[in-house]
């Protein structure tokens, strides 16, 4: 839901987006002509969230992760579509060569693009109550696509966030346990190295208690992973009390320059709803967005598979 709202604006800079709108998006709405989904329905959703729904329907099928599953998969979508919805290109050509049997070692391309691993969000799902096991089935589940340290890193704290978000044992209403929360994603990453110091900066803007306008000049909101992963960590954690304006910030996160605002909206859209429950948005926007029908039916699987 967050990515369909999102890419309305996605790398569109502000100004344009004042210019062409007139006001921030608040519901479906077509594309800017300068936004990369300019080609997609107002409640389409962009390639990402089309990988985040393969990888919940490997799991389900699974019960675990299979890797080997999950890339049939892509390649079958991959073959039976004549539209890629802006797939990153170093994915798209890792599934064209593995289609191809090319050796595995000879495709894969180094990228720090947060659109490589939004869709482990589905591993934080599956790993709700070990943050540890999320963390490190979300590494694994980015490295089938792609390769980077940012990748590796990056991917682990969607996984354990995710988790720990799903999990509800924190009182995010409180700003001590929201430091907290950050502290525990950390221990559950026990890989993270250079993530560490970005995890740092969501304590010192929630301190500071940022304006969206503020966050975005603190953090970056570019496609790069330390950019749009801990402004998002930050507007989920800053208005976890008021989710629909977390929510709307997200989507709306562009600057100056523009921004990954369908990855932004995407992210805080799933934490959100992992907090709080999907009811906390309105009826309208999830029932309308696409393929809404087939994620709460995965995601309820999901749930039953792990807790029979």
């Amino acid at each position: 839901m967050g990515a369909a709202m999102g890419k309305a604006v996605h790398e569109v800079p502000a100004r344009d987006v004042h210019d062409y709108f007139g006001k921030p998006i608040t519901d479906f709405s077509k594309s800017h002509p300068s936004s990369p989904y300019d080609f997609l329905k107002p409640e389409e959703v962009p390639a990402e969230v089309i990988l985040f729904k393969i990888a919940l329907e490997t799991l389900v099928e699974a019960k675990n992760f299979d890797p080997y599953i999950f890339v049939a998969k892509l390649i079958q979508w991959l073959e039976s579509t004549q539209v890629y919805r802006y797939l990153n290109p170093t994915l798209l050509n890792v599934l064209k060569a593995l289609r191809e049997g090319e050796p595995p070692e000879e495709v894969y391309y180094k990228t720090a693009s947060i659109d490589a691993i939004v869709h482990t969000v589905a591993m934080g799902m599956f790993h709700y109550d070990y943050p540890t096991l999320a963390a490190e089935g979300a590494k694994l589940m980015a490295l089938v696509l792609a390769r980077g340290k940012e990748v590796e890193e990056g991917s682990q704290v969607i996984g354990a966030a995710t988790a720990l978000f799903i999990e509800g044992e924190f009182d995010l209403s409180d700003p001590e346990e929201r430091k907290r929360f950050i502290d525990e994603v950390i221990d559950s990453c026990p890989e993270l190295e250079e993530g560490k110091k970005y995890l740092e900066r969501v304590k010192e803007a929630l301190d500071r208690n940022l304006k969206l306008e503020e966050a975005i000049r603190f953090f970056g909101n570019g496609e790069y992973i330390w950019e749009s992963l801990p402004l998002s960590l930050y507007l989920t954690l800053r208005d976890i009390r008021y989710p629909q304006r977390a929510f709307l910030n997200a989507v709306n996160a562009y600057g100056e320059y523009g921004g990954a605002t369908a990855d932004i909206g995407f992210l805080v859209g799933a934490w959100i709803g992992a907090y709080w429950g999907v009811e906390v948005y309105p009826p309208q926007w999830v029932e309308r967005v696409e393929f809404a029908k087939e994620l709460q039916e995965l995601a309820e699987k999901l749930y039953e598979i792990l807790t029979s």
